[in-house]
């Protein structure tokens, strides 16, 4: 048996359940279509990318995979994606299509699986007038937020993932993107 508080509860706990059900009674066109109106205005950040190259963290000897990196010439929200691309490629953990492969390195451009090590950052935006949530009906707060992805790789043929995400979480655009409330910088590890 649960607590009181919890039994208390059961009337408004049963409406949302049947609340919740109507919801995944509805076709998958008709939860596009609510999703849609729910979005309204707010405008996802389409990035433009690029072919290049990051030399992976967890191989021995400098191996160079092939990625899509964010493209120099962005107009559209162009201060956060040149926020992340110039912090994906400082001390060199992204290169271009065109980069000089140093001694001993190795482009390897047919490795299935190989998901690289990525930084994003979500910038925090306008309050969003539709609250409501289109399962449950009830209010809370979304904010209208952009993000942006990067990946990276090794600065130099010895650098770590941690070593690398540390340097990254230093750079001095980073630290004051971060001093906006809301706003966050994430990592992902890469997969071989």
């Amino acid at each position: 048996m649960g607590r009181y508080s919890d039994i208390r509860r059961g009337a408004e706990l049963n409406a949302a359940l049947v609340k919740l059900r109507a919801y995944e009674d509805l076709s998958r066109d008709q939860k596009q279509a609510l999703y849609k109106t729910q979005r309204g205005s707010l405008v996802k950040v389409k990035a433009n990318r690029v072919k290049g190259y990051v030399e992976a963290f967890g191989f021995t000897g400098r191996i160079f995979l092939p990625v899509k990196l964010l493209s120099t010439t962005q107009s559209a929200n162009g201060t956060l994606i040149g926020t992340v691309r110039t912090a994906a490629a400082a001390e060199g953990r992204t290169n271009a299509v065109d980069f000089t492969v140093p001694s001993g390195g190795v482009l390897l451009d047919g490795l299935n699986g190989f998901k690289p090590a990525k930084l994003s950052l979500t910038e925090r935006g306008a309050p969003v007038a539709n609250n409501k949530s289109r399962v449950t009906d009830e209010e809370y707060q979304r904010f209208d937020n952009k993000s942006v992805s990067s990946p990276f790789g090794q600065g130099t043929d010895t650098e770590t993932y941690a070593a690398a995400v540390a340097d990254i979480k230093a750079q001095s655009a980073i630290e004051s993107f971060l001093q906006t409330t809301g706003n966050r910088v994430s990592f992902t590890p890469e997969i071989l």
